[in-house]
């Protein structure tokens, strides 16, 4: 790569974060509130989905064929949005059984009362937005710009930095975000699928919603597993085990991917 390629790649990417950084969810909450008048308690949710949009459009201006290639198949195998929800369940299964051994209460409720509409597209808007930011525009454009390893580290502190726009964060909490982003990007370079990342990561914010409660743009969820401090710990004790055994396994395959057989599907 040429120092005039490098520094139109870079220029691409740097405009890219920034705009879906600070510009598109703003500009898509005016939208929503100006321009279609959408109701202030349902302007999250269509200005969510609105900036996902805009935010696949404006990488695909910036990177046209690339991110499709990323988005439509993978390296690796075709089956990695099934994958990436597989994992998905794994890691929210490991929480949960890591939380067994503290006091763990369980607290079954109707789930027909779950806003499912609301909880799929606020997740879906952080799946989209952050997997376009950490793993596309950094990992993958930038990482040929300014090294592969430097690439991996930026988009786990770009994730990690992401999040603290949300509910405050502990030592613990930042933590296990950062092995999740070395899981999602162990992921992404292993198939070499956007979507499946994209897949992952949605599929975990819903589920581990679904199991441990949350909010999400002032939607409430109760619930299903509730436990003490000492459950908490095993809980993230056990997902970090399963992070990083998986993520080890995957940064180990990554410059040899096989075609996994079509039986699995």
């Amino acid at each position: 790569m040429t120092l005039r390629q490098r520094t139109a790649s870079m220029a691409r990417v740097l405009l890219g974060l920034y705009l879906i950084g600070h510009v598109t969810y703003r500009l898509s909450l005016w939208i929503c509130l100006n321009i279609l008048q959408v109701p202030s308690i349902h302007a999250p949710l269509g200005a969510s989905v609105l900036t996902s949009l805009l935010d696949l459009s404006i990488v695909y201006l910036l990177f046209g064929r690339v991110l499709l290639g990323r988005l439509t198949s993978g390296r690796t195998c075709r089956c990695a949005v099934p994958l990436g929800v597989l994992m998905a369940i794994g890691l929210v299964a490991s929480m949960i059984v890591g939380a067994t051994f503290g006091a763990v209460r369980w607290i079954p409720h109707d789930t027909r009362d779950v806003q499912w509409f609301y909880l799929i597209g606020l997740s879906f808007h952080a799946a989209v937005s952050e997997e376009l930011l950490c793993r596309f525009l950094v990992l993958d454009r930038l990482g040929p710009v300014i090294g592969r390893a430097p690439a991996f580290v930026l988009q786990i502190l770009l994730f990690v930095y992401l999040h603290l726009f949300g509910p405050p964060l502990d030592l613990r909490a930042a933590l296990h975000l950062a092995l999740g982003a070395v899981m999602i990007g162990s992921f992404y370079l292993w198939s070499r699928s956007l979507l499946g990342a994209m897949a992952l990561h949605l599929a975990y914010d819903v589920l581990v919603s679904l199991a441990f409660g949350g909010s999400l743009d002032g939607l409430a969820i109760y619930p299903l597993v509730a436990g003490d401090n000492f459950s908490l710990l095993h809980s993230y004790q056990a997902s970090a085990a399963f992070m990083s055994c998986l993520s080890v396994w995957m940064l180990w395959n990554a410059r040899r991917p096989r075609r996994l057989p079509t039986y699995i599907l």
